[in-house]
């Protein structure tokens, strides 16, 4: 079976604008305000480091002279107050907390994304429970952590030597998740699965995968406009943009799956007729049934 690409776009934004698709994007927003603010808190934290480590040593340390050090702590200074110009959601937190903060937020993203693809997957779209969401899940979020390191580490690589490579690589384990998430495999059953299960329909994916892309250029777009008014505010409205966005782009790629694989519930088999042959001669015989 193909993927029809408007199917899945028009049952993948039912599906986000349903009960469980808004409490995803709610808590994908979360996790983008909270991935921002620990970003900016990183940006300016580090800046602040570079300029105290320099203003720690010497300009005979540093073999400058006097006009030359001062120089540099100008450019310094001025690279901290562009960082925390560029980032006003960030807080007072040292560099490693933001960092650590970052790896756990990364984290929790992929869980959320494996359970909203588990949900999504469901024939009913109000079918959601907590066996469905929780089983195996701390595997399963390990191995599409590591999994989609692996593919984006190999997307870059190819789109650094060549465009098309990248794109093709993008394509070919476009579904990685779905089969972590659906079908409980690691990380390298999921990719080579995801290779079989694209074969004959790699134009489409790559079709439907050009149209969430452009889709998610609405984010920038949001965060542009609203970051004329007010950065910070430019900020949050891109968050939740990006977390509705984040959730309408699994549901869609999921569904599309489900067309792909026949992931979904399978369909209940019809019952058997109840109707049995009747034998016209199963009656008590009459007076004109002897006589024969």
């Amino acid at each position: 079976m193909g993927i029809d690409i408007g199917q899945a776009l028009r049952e993948g934004a039912s599906r986000t604008t349903g009960k469980n698709g808004l409490i995803f994007a709610a808590v994908f927003t979360g996790i983008a305000l909270l991935t921002t603010v620990l970003f900016q808190s990183l940006i300016v934290s580090a800046a602040d480091s570079a300029l105290a480590a320099f203003q720690s040593a010497s300009p005979q340390e540093l073999g400058l002279s006097a006009t030359e050090y001062n120089d540099a702590i100008s450019e310094f200074e001025t690279a901290r107050e562009q960082a925390q110009t560029a980032a006003p959601l960030a807080v007072e937190i040292s560099a490693g907390i933001a960092a650590g903060g970052l790896l756990l937020s990364a984290l929790i993203a992929e869980a959320v994304s494996i359970a909203a693809v588990r949900v999504f997957a469901t024939d009913e779209a109000g079918t959601a429970t907590t066996d469905l969401v929780t089983d195996n899940a701390l595997l399963a979020t390990l191995n599409g952590f590591i999994g989609g390191i692996i593919v984006w580490g190999l997307i870059l690589l190819g789109s650094g030597l060549l465009l098309l490579p990248g794109i093709a690589l993008a394509v070919l384990f476009y579904f990685l998740r779905q089969e972590i998430a659906i079908n409980n495999k690691n990380f390298i059953q999921g990719m080579a699965d995801s290779w079989r299960i694209t074969k004959g329909n790699r134009v489409e994916v790559f079709l439907l995968g050009g149209v969430l892309v452009i889709v998610s250029r609405l984010e920038e777009a949001t965060s542009a406009a609203v970051g004329v008014v007010s950065t910070p505010a430019g900020a949050v409205a891109a968050a939740v943009v990006g977390g509705l966005l984040t959730a309408f782009g699994a549901a869609v790629a999921t569904r599309a799956y489900v067309q792909l694989d026949g992931a979904g519930s399978a369909p209940e088999p019809e019952p058997e007729s109840d109707e049995e042959f009747e034998d016209p001669y199963d009656a008590a015989l009459g007076p004109d049934d002897l006589s024969r």
